[in-house]
């Protein structure tokens, strides 16, 4: 009687991706291009790219139209040159920045306030604990100057700005006070 062998093949991890798992990955890089290209003005040009040709590649994809060929194409172009790259840090700064008015309706206000906040200082702080009374004006002061620090130094990373949108909006959400279009 012949001796059975053990074969080993499907216990081991395969040694090369697949074509299926190559795709998807194509296409996360791809929705990630076009996510990038429906950023504001202000949220694009604060996004620091690791080359400048995917720079370039989006801001032409910008200027087309929303729904034409060219556009499809010019993305898929920046889709491919951004798959040579390490693209962690432009997620990271992508999911740092505020929530699309889609995803919550009311983010526009709280970016309006958070900016209100740091431009005006303390008469915006006086009136927004004005507004909503369990607030804790001393983090509220301390998220401010950080941030405000954080605009003058022009650093990439802004955590302060997205620490103050979470706690404006857990704020307003623990109050039940309706959002207000301006504080001054």
């Amino acid at each position: 009687m012949a001796e059975q062998e053990y074969f080993s093949g499907f216990d081991s991890e395969p040694e090369e991706v697949s074509r299926s798992a190559q795709k998807r990955e194509a296409q996360a890089v791809r929705k990630l291009a076009e996510d990038l290209a429906k950023l504001g003005i202000e949220a694009f040009n604060a996004l620091t790219f690791p080359e400048d040709e995917v720079k370039q590649a989006l801001l032409t994809a910008r200027s087309l139209k929303r729904n034409s060929d060219e556009r499809r194409r010019q993305l898929q172009y920046a889709a491919k040159l951004m798959r040579s790259c390490d693209l962690a840090p432009l997620q990271q700064q992508l999911s740092l920045q505020g929530a699309s008015a889609a995803v919550d309706p009311q983010a526009m206000r709280l970016e309006k306030l958070r900016s209100e906040l740091i431009a005006s200082g303390a008469p915006a702080i006086n009136a927004l604990c004005a507004l909503i009374y369990d607030i804790d004006r001393n983090k509220l002061r301390g998220l401010v100057k950080r941030a405000q620090q954080e605009v003058l130094n022009e650093q990439a990373q802004k955590p302060a700005l997205r620490e103050i949108y979470q706690y404006l909006k857990s704020s307003f959400a623990a109050s039940g006070v309706p959002l207000p279009d301006h504080l001054l």
